[in-house]
């Protein structure tokens, strides 16, 4: 009751303060007279919001603090009463994520407390904005998540905001933060805008991420002063150090261009490129997305485009499934030309801690794209410890093999593990989330089997439920606590995985990527061959390819009359499509060749017949056959032609030209299909 009552005093006296405390700016004589206009206006416009409005006094069960110890969980709590290291618990993770795999791997990976900065700026920022009653419902509503963390700002305990402040430090893991901590880095201008913005609105405070090599801290930022010509101050409340006094300074160089930043943290270290400090950055978050990791709890991450993966290796690369190298990893520091992909970054750093990491983690994290196979190649002595998490599945390994592939894919019910190296010992664990799964499947043994281009690695694998394994004879299983014989593995894992890995001849961007992948989610094509997996887009599509992409498309109907072809295989596919394609009247026993090139054409004519060879007249006809020199208006394909250019399925070779008589290539024929089909359903 103590402390509850004692927070009430502070929430009063915050919002007295709020309405009464002067705001603090640089003196007009010590401000170049070219920037007097903009620093009037600057503090006119900043009169509303001081360091005192994002500050939150607190008292800690044990200690008082004071303004030169962290006002909020206390930075003693790096042991817990038995002298262990403390741990946030994993109830904080659910209250974030939910009981996923994600959940789990995240707190399972997770080291001795360092700190609860981010959670403590975000919870400033909250509070103030809760008091400026922007969400006339509450911020924070009650949404029927599980263990749902229900925080009542005029009714909080001192228990109740050590919880909060915990769960929101550990939601800055969610990708949603750190794409923002990855995306605005030394984007100086932008973050002068942010904090601007705030300063004209009095909403949505700015939380300002700053770091070196293995250190990052969390910072809110309030208002921005022009100090000189060459120097501006974004003024900032610091929850290690409390008070009107803080800011980062950005540096100007003659053009009036910010190039480096500096901030004395804790008042005894100097960070920021001025001063060499070994990795310096600096970002931020808007207001809108660290209010969202809480509010859209644990749904946010439901369809995470972003997995995480974790190595213990300081010296490493990551390929994806085409061979391109993806992340080099040197002495530990991630190396990456690719825009989606960035390292993990924490903010956490502690008020009395020294400026050295508290605990030595040579774990690196790094963000990956989901829906890709990666590889990761360790080029450190000793045993791999390599983790990869979607989700709602994870894939971890301990292993003395040089290289582990991963493909862990929530979309497709896939959690793959590959190994390659002969005799090497391995620990794999499959763990998932997702219903009707095996929640935890374990497998540890010595590979077998000598690698080569004509063999297949050791795979474990579950798909939908089923676990597949291939080269797994010497091994033992796990499904729980329960062991099991590995025979229950069902053979063709590596294959499995490999129908969903993309075409290594199909390149990102390029003009039919999105009608291949199309066709292959339909299951309207498998590609030409498996290893290397290739769909030849190049290559000509012959009638039998069409017309059986065609029927596949349509649901792979059953043509129930007789068969009017000679040596045609009713069975197969190519001869189910001939059937159905002969019922609909695009095909006529005496003349269809099955194994002769499709031209275009005979392409637009098929999909013109399929959809009742719709008459196109008068001006519709003239106005597209026009445009081209090559297509008459009394030949055979001149209405299929005009149809198809009016829907959009195809728009000629040229401007001038459609090329009736050109042979169709695979990767033109799917695009015609996702054109008509594809598209037109989304």
């Amino acid at each position: 009751m103590v402390a509850r009552r004692l927070f009430h005093v502070i929430l009063v006296w915050l919002l007295l303060a709020a309405q009464t405390v002067p705001t603090v700016t640089a003196g007009a004589a010590d401000i170049p007279a070219f920037t007097e206009q903009y620093v009037r206006e600057a503090a006119a416009a900043e009169t509303e919001v001081t360091w005192e409005d994002l500050a939150f006094p607190f008292v800690n069960s044990d200690k008082e603090v004071t303004n030169k110890n962290m006002p909020g969980i206390g930075y003693e709590a790096c042991a817990d009463d038995d002298g262990k290291p403390y741990k946030i618990p994993y109830e904080r993770y659910t209250e974030i994520f939910n009981e996923t795999a994600q959940a789990i791997a995240y707190y399972n990976s997770a080291q001795q407390w360092k700190g609860s900065c981010y959670g403590m700026a975000v919870v400033a920022a909250l509070l103030y904005q809760h008091q400026r009653q922007i969400n006339q419902t509450g911020l924070l509503p009650v949404s029927g998540k599980p263990r749902e963390l229900m925080v009542d700002f005029d009714n909080l305990e001192n228990d109740e905001l050590v919880k909060f402040i915990e769960a929101i430090q550990v939601s800055q893991q969610d990708s949603i933060i750190q794409h923002d901590y990855a995306k605005n880095k030394d984007r100086y201008d932008d973050l002068v805008s942010e904090v601007r913005a705030f300063q004209r609105s009095k909403d949505h405070p700015v939380l300002i991420a700053i770091g070196i090599t293995g250190q990052a801290h969390a910072l809110i930022g309030y208002k921005v002063v022009e100090y000189s010509e060459t120097e501006t101050r974004i003024m900032v409340y610091d929850c290690n150090l409390p008070g009107p006094d803080r800011w980062i300074t950005l540096e100007k160089d003659q053009q009036g261009h910010y190039f480096r930043w500096y901030y004395r943290m804790n008042d005894n270290q100097d960070w920021g490129p001025k001063y060499d400090a070994k990795g310096s950055w600096i970002s931020y978050v808007p207001y809108s997305d660290f209010y969202q990791t809480w509010v859209n709890r644990p749904d946010v991450n439901g369809n995470s485009k972003e997995q995480l993966l974790t190595i213990n290796s300081q010296n490493a690369t990551i390929t994806d499934e085409y061979g391109a190298n993806k992340v080099e990893i040197k002495d530990g520091v991630v190396y990456t030309s690719e825009s989606d992909v960035y390292p993990m970054v924490e903010l956490a750093i502690t008020a009395d801690a020294p400026l050295v990491p508290v605990v030595n983690d040579t774990s690196v994290y790094v963000w990956l794209p989901t829906g890709h196979q990666y590889t990761v190649v360790n080029n450190d002595p000793g045993m791999l410890e390599a983790t990869m998490v979607h989700v709602k599945q994870y894939a971890t390994v301990t292993t003395a093999a040089k290289s582990v592939t991963f493909y862990v894919d929530d979309a497709h019910n896939l959690n793959a593990v590959e190994l390659g190296d002969p005799g090497a010992k391995y620990e794999i664990e499959l763990y998932s989330t997702l219903p009707n799964t095996e929640k935890s499947a374990q497998l540890r043994g010595t590979t077998t089997l000598m690698v080569s281009n004509d063999s297949n690695p050791l795979s474990f694998v579950q798909i939908d439920g089923t676990l597949y394994g291939d080269n797994v004879s010497n091994a033992s299983l796990k499904l729980g606590e329960a062991e099991v014989p590995t025979t229950q593995l069902k053979d063709g894992a590596h294959e499995r995985v490999d129908s969903f890995l993309p075409f290594t001849d199909v390149a990102q961007g390029s003009a039919y990527y999105d009608a291949v992948c199309w066709a292959v989610a339909q299951n309207i094509t498998k590609g030409t061959s498996y290893n290397p997996k290739q769909f030849s887009p190049n290559n000509p599509c012959k009638h039998s390819h069409i017309l059986t992409f065609l029927w596949r498309a349509n649901h792979s109907p059953i043509y129930q009359g007789s068969n009017p072809f000679k040596d045609l295989d009713a069975q197969s596919d190519f001869g189910k499509a001939a059937l159905w394609a002969y019922g609909h009247n695009m095909i006529s026993p005496d003349k269809y060749q099955a194994s002769r090139a499709c031209t275009r054409s005979e392409a637009v004519m098929y999909l013109w017949k399929l959809a009742k060879s719709p008459a196109i007249r008068g001006s519709a006809l003239t106005d597209v056959l026009d445009n081209f020199t090559d297509v008459s208006t009394d030949s055979e394909y001149a209405q299929a032609v005009a149809w198809a250019v009016n829907l959009g399925i195809t728009k000629g070779t040229t401007d001038t030209t459609f090329s009736p008589d050109k042979t169709c290539t695979r990767g033109q024929i799917v695009t015609f299909l996702y054109r008509c089909y594809g598209e037109a359903a989304a």
